[in-house]
């Protein structure tokens, strides 16, 4: 249910990038804390900064928050002089010594794309890249740590507001800042109020038939969220950053504030940006959200890699070794994947758990995924799985080539000598009538439904999105989905002993069972 909520939320925000009033669409840093020549590009609303320790993804945020000018903020706020400040002691030779240090930012706004640089030699300085009268365009900006309240200072700084002799100011929070919190929490607050005075505050709540506490008394979680709801749910056009978002919250937490982060966003016209070590929090944002900051072994550079799926992803982030891990090109050749998994798992008794397909990444990329999963360790239990188009090509070459040791790699071929979609095609065009019935239909409808495609693109070029278009649209004429398609014919062809596709079902089953550790196996 949440997965389908995320996916139209995607959807929604990414149609809705283009008509915002304010987007920062590139950050590009050279010369700071160790980064050279590091682009950075938002292409999604909501958007997640992940990678190994120090990959630069603070670096990343708050270079972010010096973008805009920032109304009602002091000179000194959002600026990066107070951002990324230097040790420069009077006495001593203990002291920060910064090379020369860029920052670049595209931004799109009400009068088209703009953009601006920081630069710092002797001092740092503003310049808008020749245009004459231009200025910084001003936003409101919200940054933040989830991680406040944590040392003794702070909280021995909070306990003093107890010894004032006059009240304090109360100000409750509001219903719909309430709200926010309570759709991820087990219960629900009565009240809420934030204790003032001066520059000191602290939350005060109050649960329905329950206790009343401080946020001295709040777990991590609670305080964070709570805080978090009080300082953005009434923000609007706002560039929100937040560090480490998922902080002190249980996987399923960060899930559910991802969604009502992406719903915020897309009701608010809100640029978000965090930074997580999360796979959920990963997960809970569209591929063109995620933003992958790894450090290049051979230059020491801190790269953007390519935005990992599945696979990439799991083995980036340390989930289980244990299961077989296929990687192939996209979501029709994970539905042939699927069709010879659905008798190979059922025969042999495998749960599909124990088998992970990723897709979505060009064959073009696996040479530098291979190397990324050697990189992590993960590279034992995978299978590449090519499309038929690739077999004489030199990605499996690049492949083996790619990894620094001498093991082999699997890498599979897709039946065929072009996309799967023609494949598929053609497995169709020799379906009998009993296995029509599978997809729905019978042989006569399905024969005059192609007989007519392949008509009306009689004098299109035989290319693979001709293929592609025409396969869909038939798949749209049987009204399943074309991944479906495939699965349904792929698990037919499995079980014939003369198909194109047994050479792949064999090969398949083979490293499934070595996998497994019964290498003895075979198909019946």
């Amino acid at each position: 249910m949440i997965e389908r909520r995320l996916r139209e939320l995607w959807e929604n925000l990414q149609s809705k990038k283009p008509h915002l009033p304010h987007f920062l669409s590139e950050i590009y840093l050279d010369g700071i804390r160790g980064l050279h020549n590091l682009r950075v590009l938002f292409d999604y609303p909501v958007s997640v900064i992940a990678g190994g320790n120090a990959t630069g993804k603070s670096t990343v945020l708050f270079a972010a928050a010096c973008a805009y000018k920032v109304p009602g903020a002091g000179v000194k706020d959002f600026v990066p002089s107070t951002l990324f400040p230097d040790f420069r002691p009077k006495f001593g030779e203990r002291q920060d010594i910064q090379q020369n240090i860029t920052m670049e930012f595209n931004y799109q706004t009400r009068d088209g794309m703009r953009s601006m640089r920081w630069r710092r030699s002797k001092g740092w300085n503003r310049s808008f890249f020749g245009r004459k009268n231009a200025s910084q365009p001003e936003r409101q900006i919200y940054l933040r740590t989830l991680s406040n309240l944590s040392n003794p200072s702070e909280v021995r700084g909070v306990l003093s507001m107890s010894r004032l002799k006059s009240e304090l100011q109360e100000i409750p929070m509001t219903p719909s800042q309430i709200e926010f919190v309570h759709q991820m929490l087990p219960f629900r607050y009565s009240e809420v109020v934030d204790l003032s005075s001066g520059n000191k505050n602290l939350l005060f709540a109050a649960q329905e038939g329950g206790a009343t506490y401080s946020e001295l008394h709040m777990a991590a979680g609670e305080r964070a969220l709570l805080r978090l709801s009080q300082e953005i749910t009434q923000l609007d056009g706002a560039l929100v950053l937040i560090d480490e978002v998922e902080a002190g919250l249980h996987p399923w937490v960060q899930q559910l504030l991802m969604l009502h982060l992406q719903q915020l966003a897309l009701r608010n016209d809100l640029q978000i940006i965090v930074t997580s070590h999360s796979p959920v929090v990963l997960d809970s944002v569209s591929a063109r959200g995620r933003i992958f900051l790894d450090r290049d072994e051979a230059s020491g550079k801190v790269v953007v890699r390519p935005p990992y799926r599945d696979v990439i992803q799991n083995a980036l982030y340390g989930r289980s070794s244990e299961v077989l891990k296929l990687l192939c090109e996209d979501e029709i050749a994970e539905g042939i994947l699927k069709g010879v998994l659905d008798l190979l798992l059922s025969r042999e008794r495998i749960k599909w758990e124990s088998v992970h397909i990723g897709r979505d990444t060009g064959a073009s990329e696996f040479p530098m995924h291979a190397r990324a999963l050697e990189k992590f360790g993960q590279l034992q239990n995978t299978i590449f799985i090519l499309d038929g188009d690739q077999r004489d090509g030199e990605i499996a070459h690049k492949i083996q080539a790619t990894v620094r040791h001498s093991v082999s790699i699997p890498v599979l071929f897709l039946p065929g000598s072009g996309a799967p979609e023609s494949w598929a095609w053609e497995k169709l065009q020799q379906i009998s009538d009993a296995d029509a019935e599978q997809l729905g239909t019978n042989l006569g409808v399905l024969s005059n439904l192609m007989d007519q495609l392949d008509a009306t693109y009689a004098s299109v070029s035989d290319s693979p999105e001709t293929a592609k278009i025409k396969f869909r649209t038939l798949s749209e004429h049987l009204s399943r989905e074309a991944p479906e398609v495939c699965r349904i014919l792929a698990r037919l062809e499995a079980e014939r002993k003369e198909s194109d596709l047994r050479p792949f079902v064999e090969k398949l089953l083979q490293i499934l069972l070595q996998w497994r550790g019964n290498p003895k196996g075979t198909v019946v």
